[in-house]
């Protein structure tokens, strides 16, 4: 408990210390961070929830804050202005792709949570999808990316709170392996079951031509 009221009270002091560019993305990446821990839990269908999906969906909101709370205190003494800006535009990256799909599916059924035990009833190919394969988990991973990079040259243990700014660059790649690794695993469970579908032919021409992560299908000609 005293260690949270040191970094509460703590945070004014930092917050003075961040330059604009730092505030801007402080503020952004607190902002999308929050949505994608959030309004996926309230939004997506809650029915053939599985064991995993109780399991790793907490693990995955641990790995959003307390990195993010790593960040916060080291960022005064990482990233230059370059590494502050990739941080800004991937997170800008990561909170309009978000909403870009969430709005883009609001005329089809709700999508149930990952590792969810249900059978594929649609295919959407259309907006953010015919981008990337999966928008949602290229929007979670591009904020969890924008925290290492902006943190990657955190080597400074002069602050009140030295384990966290010596090791805020570890936290957070450590974070972003643990969600890859979740993100990856629902995504292998995911194409498993559209491949068990009737949907199966449709899905593998589409995973022919459309790239699973990033968005550059139409850029590499895929």
């Amino acid at each position: 408990m005293n260690v949270v009221k040191s970094l509460v009270s703590d945070m004014p002091g930092v917050w003075r210390e961040l330059t604009t560019l730092k505030q801007a993305f402080v503020v952004l990446k607190f902002v999308t961070d929050l949505t994608v821990c959030t309004v996926p839990p309230l939004t997506f269908a809650k029915s053939h929830m599985s064991i995993r999906t109780l399991v790793y969906v907490p693990l995955l909101a641990i790995c959003y804050v307390v990195p993010d709370v790593a960040i916060f205190f080291a960022l005064p003494k990482s990233a230059d202005s370059t590494q502050t800006l990739i941080g800004l535009l991937l997170v800008v990256y990561s909170l309009l792709f978000f909403w870009w799909a969430r709005f883009h599916m609001l005329s089809k059924s709700a999508l149930t949570a990952c590792f969810s035990a249900d059978e594929p009833t649609f295919l959407i190919t259309t907006g953010p999808w015919a981008l990337v394969r999966n928008p949602f988990y290229s929007a979670y991973l591009a904020t969890m990316l924008a925290g290492f990079i902006v943190t990657s040259s955190s080597n400074h243990p002069d602050h009140d709170h030295p384990y966290l700014v010596s090791h805020a660059g570890g936290i957070a790649m450590s974070a972003f392996l643990v969600s890859f690794a979740i993100f990856y695993h629902a995504i292998r469970d995911e194409e498993a079951k559209f491949s068990a579908s009737k949907l199966r032919t449709q899905h593998e021409a589409y995973k022919r031509r459309v790239w699973c992560l990033l968005p550059l299908t139409d850029v590499m000609r895929r």
